[in-house]
């Protein structure tokens, strides 16, 4: 499956209603021939600025979820520095693309508000943010992981 495929997969998703976590995890996962019922539940608590907590962007989180789903460790010795460098690769590009990784920061609102969800609406939020991030986010993963094949 290709980047595009796969991103519009992910943002299908989204559209379709899980959160932007589980989207791309779960993308991003069958991209790669996982699959288990545990995938969008393990990355749920990161939607919404990290469960409306004003933590990081939850498309990036379930991208990093998904680095390390394919590259973490399953035994205690085994090295995880490359998973860490690309983690702090994809934190980094995100910031540079959307200046900030922090949902409150590009939502412009904290998810926590009581009015969040008027909000969201009112400002077409994942028109306008949020598939970006999602998509973009899917497809910088790709390319992390396709660019250390060699």
């Amino acid at each position: 499956m290709n980047n595009d495929l796969i991103a519009d997969k992910a943002v299908a998703y989204f559209n379709d209603g899980f959160l932007c976590s589980e989207s791309v995890l779960m993308a991003l996962a069958e991209a790669y021939g996982i699959d288990s019922p545990h995938v969008p539940s393990i990355a749920t608590a990161f939607g919404s600025g990290l469960s409306q907590t004003n933590g990081p962007c939850g498309a990036l989180s379930g991208g990093i979820l998904a680095l390390s789903l394919l590259h973490g460790r399953n035994k205690e010795k085994q090295d995880y520095a490359q998973l860490y460098k690309n983690v702090a690769l994809l934190q980094k590009i995100f910031n540079e693309k959307f200046a900030s990784t922090a949902c409150t920061q590009l939502l412009g609102f904290s998810m926590a508000d009581s009015d969040a969800s008027e909000k969201f609406t009112k400002n077409e939020c994942k028109k306008n943010t949020c598939n970006h991030c999602v998509r973009y986010v899917v497809e910088e993963v790709q390319h992390i992981l396709s660019s250390q094949k060699a």
